[in-house]
């Protein structure tokens, strides 16, 4: 992919042209700027995802992976390019979409329920109307006892459901999630890693998926994107053509494998994995 530097990336409007494409990133770029100077975080990304696809983005930290997240959401705008859900340019947070962030951020003094329908006073909606499905939702996640219980009584994994519950309460069409099982045990991350990819099924929301874990990423993705250290770019987009629901043991597998070797193979050419002696 030709890098190109903010300054110089001629104007183009994505909206202007018709996509059959869900979410269309076009040549983003992203530098911020203070009285430190300038840094590039983002050069050119481009991406073209479908609707109802699950990607995975994968890249050292500090990369712009977050960054890029951010603009997808609507939180921070690119300094170059465009960004495009259904046709129409992202200029703010779209109604359609939930976000779930590498911390699971309830609030303590809500109840699980309370903090799953949290989601219904931001979108103005009427919060009898949405709970019966919060209360589905959290015994979808095992925690139908839970719901009276605090945020403080609940383990790392168990608020991480809950956060999940309540960016999934409205069913968007746009799900984002930043690291979300990063501070998870190992068996924690499996057992979420499954119900994500039971919800996704079900839900057929278009999923951007960040993570540092090759394996989680390439057991719940469609494609898995590939990006190099900062300025953030992309390296490389694998599809991962094994047929869902997948199983753990389908981690043992050979087309597997091979999906993890390209993945650390690309690091190694970029440098940010070392080769074995």
């Amino acid at each position: 992919m030709t890098a190109a530097v903010v300054e110089m990336r001629p104007e183009r409007r994505l909206s202007e042209k018709p996509t059959s494409d869900h979410l269309v990133i076009d040549g983003v770029c992203k530098t911020y700027r203070s009285q430190r100077g300038s840094l590039e975080a983002l050069r050119d990304i481009s991406l073209r995802v479908r609707a109802g696809a699950f990607v995975s983005i994968v890249g050292p930290s500090g990369c712009g992976k977050t960054t890029l997240l951010r603009c997808v959401a609507g939180l921070d705008h690119p300094t170059a390019g465009e960004i495009s859900l259904k046709g129409s340019a992202v200029s703010g947070p779209p109604d359609n979409m939930g976000m779930v962030f590498q911390r699971d951020v309830l609030l303590d003094w809500r109840t699980v329920l309370d903090n799953v329908l949290l989601l219904t006073e931001f979108r103005g909606l009427p919060r009898r109307d949405w709970i019966d499905r919060a209360r589905r939702l959290l015994a979808v996640f095992g925690l139908a006892s839970f719901e009276d219980r605090y945020p403080w009584e609940l383990s790392g994994g168990m608020r991480q459901r809950v956060s999940i519950c309540r960016a999934i309460l409205d069913e968007p069409e746009l799900l984002l999630m930043d690291e979300p099982f990063a501070a998870l045990d190992a068996f924690t991350r499996d057992e979420l890693n499954l119900e994500l990819q039971t919800l996704s099924q079900r839900t057929q929301s278009t999923t951007l998926f960040i993570t540092h874990n090759i394996g989680e990423a390439i057991f719940l993705a469609d494609q898995v994107v590939v990006m190099d250290r900062r300025p953030g770019r992309i390296a490389t987009v694998l599809d991962v053509d094994i047929p869902k629901p997948r199983a753990l043991s389908v981690r043992e597998g050979r087309a597997f494998a091979e999906i993890g070797r390209q993945v650390r193979q690309t690091f190694e050419d970029l440098g940010i994995l070392r080769a074995s002696p």
